[in-house]
């Protein structure tokens, strides 16, 4: 009698779909049922998912080692909540082998991760999906994901594609400023704004000293060559990456790149920025559903 008057109305309080007629209510593929995505994959007229890679590395002395793909699965979720998409995330681990000579990073081989990436989104190509965006949070990782880019729209007959900006932003524009001007790419005053911004419990920014100072051994010369104000910008710049040692533990004894302090960091400047990425994101998929899949991925 007991699972008669109670058991069904237990069901029925607990029937709630994560997909109703296409509309998502999770959005981490790990997290659908297989029900679910099918009904996401029927009902949407041009589903896109958005796949996020990233690294295991080391990220100075004040960063977790899991930065990378701690900040972009943040970042993709975010998209595909505004856009209706479903979000992978296929591995922690990216192409870091230039950071091996600290202890904690884990480095795929460049095959391993277009491997990895290849198989993803053949599988879900496999399933249906044509329409695949590529987040990256690695700078490692670019030239890897560039070529599975131009791969898998060849072997699996989707389109594939890598968003950038806005760039033309007062905010893009001083990150961008700031970056070339200090080399600001690795566990500095960006980055490190992005970590106190989504996880600031991961950071111990008691580690970098106050009044700490850059650790690179770069030809003070070479250095000159980061001042985007000269007039031989274009090339001296080339000049500079032309130069640069293949690893971390080359040019720097802490893990951090350049040669503004991790102390400045402003996760509100982060947040700001990272608003205007999401939603050229989102906008980016949203407008890219209004256009018809081209016979040639048919």
């Amino acid at each position: 009698m007991l699972r008669e008057v109670f058991y069904p109305t237990l069901i029925n309080s607990n029937m709630v779909s994560m997909s109703i007629n296409g509309k998502l209510e999770k959005f981490w593929i790990t997290e659908l049922t297989r029900p679910a995505f099918e009904d996401w994959l029927e009902h949407e007229v041009h589903p896109v998912v958005i796949i996020g890679i990233g690294s295991i590395e080391q990220h100075g002395p004040h960063l977790p080692l899991g930065m990378d793909s701690l900040a972009v699965k943040d970042i993709i979720h975010m998209v595909a909540s505004r856009s209706n998409s479903v979000c992978v995330h296929p591995s922690w681990s990216g192409y870091s082998p230039h950071h091996m000579g600290f202890k904690g990073t884990i480095t795929f081989s460049w095959e391993t991760l277009m491997g990895v990436m290849m198989d993803t989104i053949g599988s879900l190509a496999y399933h249906g999906v044509k329409r695949f965006i590529i987040v990256n949070g690695h700078g490692g990782n670019t030239q890897i994901m560039n070529l599975v880019v131009q791969q898998a729209k060849r072997e699996y007959d989707v389109m594939v594609y890598v968003p950038t900006g806005p760039v033309g932003t007062d905010l893009a524009k001083k990150q961008t400023d700031r970056s070339k001007r200090y080399w600001d790419v690795h566990s500095g005053t960006n980055e490190t704004g992005a970590a106190l911004g989504l996880f600031p419990e991961l950071v111990e920014m008691w580690r970098v000293p106050e009044d700490w100072k850059p650790s690179n051994n770069i030809n003070p010369d070479v250095k000159a060559y980061l001042d985007p104000d000269r007039e031989d910008y274009e090339m001296v710049n080339q000049l500079f990456r032309a130069s640069s040692q293949p690893d971390t533990d080359d040019f720097t004894s802490d893990g951090i790149y350049g040669m503004n302090s991790p102390h400045d960091a402003n996760p509100d400047e982060f947040k700001a920025r990272l608003e205007e990425r999401v939603e050229f994101m989102a906008e980016f998929i949203r407008k890219w559903k209004e256009i018809p899949t081209p016979p040639a991925f048919q």
